[in-house]
């Protein structure tokens, strides 16, 4: 089963202990869950749903069937993209991972990865009167967030896989934490 891990890191002490927050919450995971939630921490990953069963459950970990672009795009849509706290160092983005990181981190709300499909693939760039919390009322009226099928339109979208793959290189990156 494909899954990708959710939470913020906040401790490691050995790869079989760490404690990962969410909502608000502490995590204490340990042995095999320990390290299928780092497995996923960084990327897609695969394991049996039944060993994933606890962290899903509790919602550190989204699962889907199979594999493949379409596959994680869906996956990926469950999930909310935040800036992650920096104790390392950057590592340089591409054109496109800069851009997805300017609107992660500067948008003044959380973007769904649909929505930020939708900026995007229409080319609307990151610009001063449609970043930080006093213009999101602009931002979300461009993006229309009412639209119910905004998720399934932009699984069409012609530069889909590419924005999912700079989404996945911030997060390998450590520019992001999903939650």
């Amino acid at each position: 089963m494909l899954y990708i891990s959710k939470g913020i890191l906040l401790c490691q002490t050995s790869r079989d202990h760490i404690i990962v927050a969410w909502r608000g919450d502490d995590y204490f995971l340990s042995g095999s869950d320990a390290r299928l939630w780092l497995a996923g921490r960084c990327d897609t990953s695969l394991a049996d749903a039944a060993r994933l069963k606890y962290l899903a459950n509790i919602g550190l970990a989204e699962t889907g069937d199979t594999d493949g672009p379409l596959h994680i795009y869906r996956l990926l849509t469950n999930c909310a993209a935040c800036p992650a706290s920096w104790r390392f160092p950057r590592w340089p983005l591409r054109r496109r991972e800069r851009v997805l990181w300017q609107w992660i981190n500067r948008a003044g709300t959380h973007l769904t990865l649909a929505e930020l499909v939708f900026l995007l693939e229409h080319g609307i760039r990151p610009e001063s009167e449609l970043l930080g919390e006093t213009n999101k009322d602009a931002l979300l009226r461009i993006i229309n967030p009412d639209d119910r099928l905004l998720e399934a339109r932009m699984e069409d979208a012609f530069d889909r896989n590419e924005i999912v793959d700079s989404l996945l290189a911030l997060l390998r990156k450590k520019y992001i934490t999903l939650v």
